[in-house]
């Protein structure tokens, strides 16, 4: 992007005194933001490359209609996971590489469920790059699901939450997250980059000693705490990635809020779903609310 350029000589009858406020003024205008699309980059026009990245909260494990083919049904993902939406609103050819229960590492270097890390799927060619990344490598849902069997005394094989190996991974896990934003724009470096967090599963208030928050959200008083503890550090760190990295955040995790697994219109699922869906998984109507805010974000954008 250009910049204002600083007049050669000044007039004797302008002091330069007057001239540095407007000249602070244009430098101010012309400075690029966090998130912006990178210098010389086209507008984001119809059959243009799109590539989704992410774990579950991308794919849409559960959500109707899945995706047909081998590596799709392998890793859960829905035709209206919020990468599809996105695509045919804006006429995009999309390339979704999500996998449920992946991890940074399996975005960067590790095949999961027979599919190659999904960074290949990121192209010189690429327009725009959407990643929801960072669970599963704090072990957020797995946890959300070992503490809720515990509680719900549904079976004797619920597994066990390491608690201090959680708080590690996540004083890490910003770190992890930016070296997947690197790695997306060293190969697509004319791609707009969106980060998006994860839904709010919990609601902020509810529970209590003896109580769990809703039917269907078996929880106990300090399972909530922590569990909700999880939730607020992961979205900070992926906030900071998206900061340190220069990625646009797609801020769920915030719009989600009054939408969690106990509110009246949820956009997500409980832990105790109907046959076929994902325990505290997004439902269509999660995926819908974050293809409108990057839709809204992409809309009049220069990429």
């Amino acid at each position: 992007m250009s910049r204002a350029k600083s007049p050669s000589r000044t007039s004797p009858s302008v002091p330069l005194v007057l001239l540095l406020p407007l000249l602070l003024a244009a430098a101010f205008l012309y400075a690029a933001p966090a998130g912006a699309a990178p210098a010389g980059a086209a507008s984001l026009d119809a059959g243009q490359r799109y590539v989704a990245l992410g774990s579950s909260f991308a794919a849409g494990p559960g959500i109707p209609p899945a995706k047909t083919g081998s590596g799709a049904i392998a890793c859960g993902r829905s035709e209206s996971n919020y990468a599809s939406q996105v695509a045919r609103a804006r006429g995009l050819d999309l390339i979704d590489a999500t996998c449920s229960g992946a991890t940074t590492a399996d975005i960067l270097t590790r095949s999961q469920a027979g599919q190659p890390p999904q960074i290949e799927a990121v192209t010189a060619d690429a327009r725009l790059v959407t990643v929801t990344i960072g669970g599963n490598d704090v072990n957020y849902l797995g946890s959300l699901g070992a503490y809720s069997c515990q509680t719900s005394g549904t079976s004797t094989s619920c597994g066990t939450v390491d608690q201090g190996a959680i708080n590690r991974n996540l004083d890490r896990v910003s770190g992890l997250i930016k070296d997947v934003l690197d790695a997306v724009r060293a190969r697509a470096p004319q791609a707009r980059v969106l980060l998006v967090n994860y839904q709010t599963i919990l609601p902020a208030a509810g529970g209590g000693p003896g109580a769990t928050p809703c039917p269907g959200v078996p929880l106990t008083d300090a399972q909530l705490s922590f569990e909700r503890g999880v939730a607020d550090r992961l979205a900070a760190a992926t906030a900071t990635a998206a900061n340190l990295a220069g990625a646009t955040l797609i801020d769920i995790a915030t719009a989600s809020r009054g939408h969690d697994a106990c509110a009246g219109d949820p956009w997500i699922e409980k832990y105790t779903v109907a046959a076929g869906r994902a325990s505290y998984h997004p439902k269509e109507a999660g995926m819908t609310a974050i293809a409108g805010l990057i839709t809204a974000e992409l809309a009049g954008t220069a990429l």
